[in-house]
């Protein structure tokens, strides 16, 4: 029964990482964040996440034109 927890806990912070991969803590970031604080509350912190330099980059990019 743990190892089953354990095994979606890890699957949902992966989902995390996966989600925030265009933020500027990036995959690496919201995994582990996922990991220390719950997936929910990793969740939270994306809602009021910066995008990525590449990406505000390419959002600038495209108002320009």
């Amino acid at each position: 029964m743990y190892v089953a927890v354990i095994i979606l806990y890890l699957i949902a912070a992966i989902l995390c990482g996966l989600i925030g991969r265009q933020t500027a803590f990036g995959f690496i970031g919201h995994f582990v964040l996922a990991l220390i604080i719950t997936p929910l509350g990793d969740f939270l912190v994306q809602l009021v996440a910066r995008p990525s330099r590449a990406l505000r980059r390419k959002i600038n990019d495209t108002e320009i034109e």
